[in-house]
């Protein structure tokens, strides 16, 4: 009988959970369905930040797939991609310039969901979660890999400390706009 009970158990936690996998879901046809989905987008953005290494418990490409293609055809959003805050992140040296790439697009993502009408006034808020997102992933690489340590990933983690981020931002926008 307990064995009985444990099999049921069992099978309903199962089922429960792979009900709950629907996250992965792409039937977007409509705006409606893309509003429906950024709850999962956004989600799954603070997710990635907080666990950003593959396991065999979880599948960030398979995560990290689901939000491009979301942001990718998602018709009622843009996000621009700003390279001054990755140069020399994203060079053949430094192995981990791609993993920063996409979360510094996905933090700034997150941003742009979450504030829709912000407009263009509001570039340097996006752009500096965007940077909060590579340092959370950055802290969290560390306690795994030393190797990932990186100068301007330093400055970006004292000036989120300092609260300084979003001033930055904006001082780096400003200058690449003057070029």
């Amino acid at each position: 009988m307990i064995r009985l009970v444990l099999l049921f158990i069992t099978v309903t936690v199962i089922s429960l959970n792979l009900q709950g996998q629907d996250i992965f879901e792409q039937n977007w046809q409509t705006e409606d369905d893309f509003k429906g989905a950024e709850n999962n987008v956004k989600q799954s953005i603070v997710w990635l930040e907080e666990n950003p290494m593959a396991t065999v418990s979880n599948d960030t490409k398979a995560i990290s797939e689901y939000i491009l293609n979301w942001l990718t055809n998602v018709s009622y959003l843009s996000v621009t991609f700003d390279e001054i805050f990755l140069d020399g992140l994203t060079t053949k040296k430094y192995k981990f310039g791609e993993k920063f790439r996409v979360t510094y697009l996905f933090g700034k993502s997150y941003y742009v969901i979450t504030n829709p009408d912000a407009g263009a006034d509001d570039e340097a808020a996006a752009s500096a979660r965007g940077i909060e997102g590579m340092v959370k992933v950055y802290q969290e690489l560390l306690k795994i890999d030393p190797s990932v340590k990186h100068k301007i990933l330093e400055r970006y983690s004292r000036l989120v400390r300092q609260e300084k981020i979003e001033a930055y931002a904006k001082s780096q926008l400003t200058k690449s706009k003057e070029l």
